[in-house]
């Protein structure tokens, strides 16, 4: 017998969302319904508040927008997608 676990979430299962600097490990947890585009920008292009390591997106580019596109979204499709008939999962790693 063969036993497969499987861990998944929907997007209305996001109750927040925690932006971590790799250097010094200082992270910011916004909650789901306060998260605001210009404050995703403000994180992803500017320096680390503190230690001022850059983050490493650049303004303009593709990875900045898709990452600043990707919170807004994560937003809007929380709410939207509840009483829907077709719903999404996505797989995450399950803790061991």
């Amino acid at each position: 017998m063969t036993f497969e676990k499987r861990c998944l979430i929907e997007p209305s299962d996001v109750i927040s969302v925690q932006y971590e600097c790799d250097h010094c490990h200082a992270a910011v947890v916004v909650p789901i319904e306060k998260l605001d585009p210009d404050q995703a920008a403000s994180f992803a292009l500017s320096g680390c508040t503190f230690c001022k390591t850059p983050s490493g997106y650049q303004p303009g580019t593709v990875e900045s927008r898709v990452f600043l596109n990707f919170n807004a979204a994560l937003k809007e499709f929380a709410h939207l997608s509840n009483g829907r008939n077709l719903r999404m999962r996505l797989g995450i790693k399950c803790p061991e």
